[in-house]
């Protein structure tokens, strides 16, 4: 069926959650809890202690944790090890958050998930969210390829939809799913290249990207390779075509004499970001073209050690003076990630860290790019932080202006509706 990992299959358990949110899906059993303690794992990790009552608040109004499912969910984590409780009795007091800060929560969760025995429903969401993650699908390959059932491949693609997950498209005469949580940006584009027989392409591109996270396009076109990994014609003119439609939207670097342009993949949708997780993204991106600029294209002495250029930023807060940062970092500046101070010596200029939380944060992302080829805060609510770490009294007042959080359900297919009906009529 899927040959997703168990991390993996921890990851996306985060990612269904996420989108289903409070919608109660019958056909699912322990997946629904494994994403919910991902999504508390990722958003309480290098907090202190969180009281009992602060932490049961905040993740039903912030995390789409409802009360009842809590426990469980604590029980999860403190039995991977991410968490402590302090009890008395069956009462919670408090908890400790123990989830390690520089590597995936999914690593312990995704443990846990190879304990437990997944709903036949459960493993077609998380293979076509496999399928999905990397790439649009033409719907009937899809189908073909996981050998799932049409009703319970119809159920789960229905449920994906509910939760914006899974969105379908028409292109080029051809039925092509694509998902807008992981890709935000030019979704016709993406499944018109799926449905042109592209998809691998696709697929190939995404992951050498993620490898090689702001190449210069100028490189890749010059050399006909991502970091080394050569590019047939068919997926050279595919890359240009994904910047061009804006699947890939590349940051710039202006040069005396052209823009240099540097490639990610595809921004996250909504879904995965939010708001304010979106300025750190964009800061993020900006940080990683610039050393990329001094790491592969400088003007004389090439950065060999990113991601020890960054730490050193983030430790003593400055890069030491060039001739080359007026240049490098003009980007950075800019969105107000740094300054550049002038040096005694001409056209010197030493890049100051302007310290605050997001950029400390988007530092730290790019670090972790360099590094695994994705951020680390991805999902983490900066005003659930904030909650976790007040006392009972400020949830309270965040709470008491919100309506009672109802549980949705997601719609019966029609054959779901007729097998309802058939259990009823064979209960009388």
């Amino acid at each position: 069926m899927s040959t997703a990992t168990n991390e993996a299959k921890a990851e996306f358990a985060h990612d269904l959650q996420v989108g289903l949110a409070r919608s109660s899906v019958p056909e699912f059993g322990e997946l629904p809890l494994v994403g919910m303690a991902a999504k508390l794992a990722v958003n309480i990790r290098g907090l202190g202690a969180i009281q009992g009552e602060v932490l049961r608040q905040v993740a039903d109004h912030f995390f789409d944790i409802p009360a009842l499912a809590l426990r469980p969910v604590l029980d999860i984590l403190a039995e991977i090890g991410y968490v402590d409780l302090i009890t008395t009795g069956k009462t919670i007091n408090s908890v400790i958050p123990n989830v390690p800060h520089f590597a995936s929560v999914y690593g312990g969760l995704g443990e846990y998930v190879g304990t437990i025995n997944l709903t036949e429903h459960e493993e077609v969401a998380i293979a076509v969210l496999n399928e999905l993650k990397s790439k649009p699908e033409k719907r009937d390959a899809m189908i073909g390829r996981l050998g799932a059932s049409m009703p319970v491949f119809s159920r789960v693609e229905l449920i994906a939809k509910t939760g914006g997950l899974v969105v379908p498209k028409r292109a080029r005469g051809q039925d092509v799913l694509v998902s807008p949580y992981y890709f935000a940006d030019s979704l016709d584009a993406l499944a018109s290249h799926a449905a042109a027989g592209g998809a691998n392409i696709v697929q190939r591109l995404l992951d050498l990207l993620k490898k090689a996270q702001g190449w210069p396009l100028s490189m890749i076109r010059s050399r006909g390779e991502i970091n080394g990994t050569k590019l047939s014609p068919t997926e050279l003119q595919l890359l240009e075509e994904m910047v061009a439609d804006g699947v890939l939207r590349p940051p710039s670097l202006k040069n005396p004499t052209v823009n240099e342009h540097f490639v990610f993949t595809p921004r996250p949708g909504a879904g995965a970001m939010n708001g304010s997780a979106r300025e750190i993204y964009e800061r993020t991106m900006a940080i990683v073209a610039a050393v990329r600029k001094g790491q592969l294209l400088p003007s004389r002495f090439a950065i060999k050690y990113p991601a020890a250029l960054l730490d050193k930023l983030a430790s003593e807060k400055k890069i030491g003076a060039s001739t080359e940062a007026a240049l490098q970092y003009t980007n950075l500046v800019t969105l107000r990630v740094g300054k550049l101070v002038p040096r005694p010596q001409a056209g010197w200029y030493e890049f100051q860290l302007i310290d605050t939380p997001e950029n400390a944060q988007a530092l730290q992302d790019a670090i972790s790019i360099f590094r695994s080829g994705e951020p680390l805060s991805s999902g983490v609510s900066d005003d659930a932080r904030i909650a976790l770490q007040r006392d009972e009294t400020y949830i309270q007042s965040i709470v008491a202006s919100t309506s009672l959080r109802q549980i949705a359900r997601p719609p019966l297919d029609e054959q779901a509706r007729a097998q309802m009906e058939q259990l009823l009529l064979d209960l009388r």
